[in-house]
């Protein structure tokens, strides 16, 4: 083997070499990405989960007044606010209408209802909340038994 053909083998063998460390690299930063990703999502929906009661607060005020009261005005403009605000950062009310879902929904009970066939769901008892297609915290809900 030659001097020169020595020379292009190390050349080579360096330029691999170079390319895998690139490409490692590359891949680094791709997976240290994803992990960034990963946290930022995981303290969202931390904090969504936390601020989200406020609203089931707000609904359980509601229930005791008159909301048609100009005093309370000032309050449902401020419930809507918040609920504006959590729907701009993707958290969506979990809908409890319909068949429970237990992907969705948390059965607090299992009772008999006149009105309301077996298995579909008879009134929340807490809201449950979605992050894009994740469920962060499933519906408390009162489920029919049927007759």
């Amino acid at each position: 083997m030659t001097k020169k053909s020595k020379i292009e083998e190390q050349i080579k063998e360096l330029q691999a070499g170079w390319q895998r460390t690139q490409a490692d690299f590359e891949n680094y930063k791709k997976r240290t990405e994803a992990q960034r990703q990963e946290t930022a999502d995981f303290i969202k929906a931390d904090f969504l989960t936390r601020l989200a009661p406020v609203m089931d607060n707000f609904r359980r005020a509601f229930e005791y007044v008159d909301t048609n009261d100009p005093k309370i005005a000032g309050l449902k403009l401020i419930e809507k606010q918040l609920e504006d605000i959590l729907k701009s950062e993707g958290l969506e009310k979990i809908d409890t209408t319909g068949i429970f879902d237990p992907n969705l929904h948390e059965a607090v009970s299992h009772e008999a209802h006149d009105k309301t066939p077996a298995d579909h769901i008879i009134a929340e008892v807490e809201s449950g909340w979605r992050l894009g297609d994740k469920v962060i915290k499933p519906s408390k809900v009162r489920v029919s038994k049927g007759k």
